[in-house]
Parts: C-alpha cells; sequence; structure tokens
C-alpha cells in the first residue's frame, strides 16, 4: 500500500474477523433470539503521510465474556495480519481513533505503541465508571494503558480530510469518523451509532443504549451528511472498501 502524497487521502476496510452476540443488541427493539456473527472491520486512512486507524477491533476476552462471545477469524483475518497484507506493522500507525471503548473497538490498543489515540473526553470518562448497565461492555484492561491520549471534546479536525464527529447516545462519547474525499464523496466510519444498514436507511437505534433520544438525533445528524458512503460498524455482508 503506497503512502497519500500531500493533498491525496487512501482507504481501506480491514476484518479483525467477527464475533457472536445477541442480535437484537445491534437493533432496538428486533431480532430477539437470534444470533448474530458480527464483523469487525477497523478502518485504516492514510492522509497527509499520516497513517490513522479507526478502531482497533477485539482482544483476547476475560472467561466472563469468553462464555458469551466466540471470536471467529478466517485465515488472514485479524488486525495484525490485514496489515502485514498492506506492509505494516503495529508500530507503523501514527494515530488510532476510538469511536468508543466498548471491548469490540479498542481491544488491540495496546499493540500500537507508538500512536496518540484521540478519544472523546466524555468517553474515557465514562468507561472508568459506567452506568450499571453497561459496565459488561467496557473492559478495563483494554484500555486502561500506558498511551498518549488525545482528549477531545467536540467535533475535531484531524486532517485536511478527516473530521471527528460526536455521535452519543450508544455512549456518552461516542464519535463517527468523516473523510473527505476529492471527488466530493465523504467516507462515514458510523461505529456503533449506526451498527447496520437499517440503523441509517430506516433510523433504527442501537440495541445497547446510554440514551434512546440522543441515539437518534446521532442518527439524523449522520444521515444529514451529503454523498455520504456509510461504514456499518457490524454489518456482516459489507466488508470490503479500498479508495482509490
Amino acid at each position: 500500500m503506497g503512502l497519500a502524497m500531500s493533498g491525496e487521502v487512501s482507504i481501506r476496510l480491514l476484518v479483525d474477523g467477527r464475533f457472536t452476540l445477541p442480535k437484537a443488541l445491534l437493533v432496538f427493539g428486533k431480532y430477539f433470539g437470534e444470533i448474530y456473527e458480527a464483523a469487525l472491520k477497523p478502518m485504516l486512512i492514510v492522509s497527509e503521510g499520516e497513517r490513522i486507524l479507526v478502531d482497533t477491533g477485539i482482544g483476547p476476552l476475560p472467561a466472563k465474556h469468553a462464555r458469551f462471545h466466540k471470536v471467529i477469524r478466517k485465515p488472514g483475518e485479524g488486525i495484525e495480519a490485514q496489515l502485514k497484507a498492506l506492509g505494516l506493522k503495529p508500530e507503523d500507525i501514527d494515530v488510532v481513533v476510538n469511536t468508543h471503548l466498548h471491548f469490540d473497538h479498542c481491544g488491540n490498543n495496546a499493540l500500537f505503541k507508538n500512536a496518540k489515540f484521540y478519544v472523546q473526553a466524555d468517553e474515557l470518562r465514562y468507561a472508568y465508571a459506567p452506568d450499571k448497565f453497561m459496565k459488561n461492555a467496557y473492559i478495563r484492561s483494554f484500555f486502561d494503558l500506558e498511551v498518549d491520549y488525545v482528549l477531545i471534546r467536540g467535533r475535531y479536525k484531524l486532517t485536511e480530510h478527516v473530521w471527528l464527529l460526536p455521535t452519543p447516545g450508544h455512549t456518552p462519547g461516542h464519535q463517527s469518523v468523516v473523510v473527505e474525499l476529492p471527488d466530493g464523496r465523504r467516507v462515514v466510519y458510523c461505529g456503533d451509532a449506526a451498527t447496520l444498514r437499517e440503523c441509517i436507511e430506516r433510523r433504527n437505534i442501537p440495541g445497547v443504549l446510554w440514551r434512546a433520544d440522543v441515539a437518534l438525533r446521532s442518527i439524523d445528524r449522520l444521515r444529514s451528511i451529503r454523498n455520504a458512503i456509510y461504514i456499518y460498524a457490524h454489518d456482516n455482508e459489507q466488508l470490503e472498501l479500498s479508495l482509490p
């Protein structure tokens, strides 16, 4: 994978595998009793010479979580294998953006020792002291690390092409990532603000919620983005994106 030159941007969707969970956790009020193999899809962006990784997938789960979630990886999947296929190592990543700090989005943070980690301040604060109903979604050893956290508050311009957009509701400090392409299209990495395609297309909020009303406002904010190419965090049919 060649680095984007100044003024250019490139994007690759990576596959860290899948993990099983009740599908009702992905969409509020639907799919009761169904088990779903949810995709784990970090995204690699190169902009202004910076290698930016959005989310880090899932790490080795503690026993109490592994009882309920099976992690499935085919040959060549997994964050390290996917980077290796592009000629990269974890230490080559300059920036990690965590959409939020649930265990399936920050599970491999510890691999990226040279990176700065961009997280909403509200998210890191909440991860250390979540409400009881959200406690199992956070695994402290995945985020309580000696890494360089850059705490941000609100909308943030990371590079000329890359914006971080607050989309709370799933969690208090959730953020999505918007990448502006030279042709005017925008790649929108929804994170868990829109877990599946129907969240955007039908305004269906996620099943795991900090606040439902705020989650719906965040979906509407994502829906208002023009010329958008949406990346849904756990849709297991949408596994490839390579731009340009």
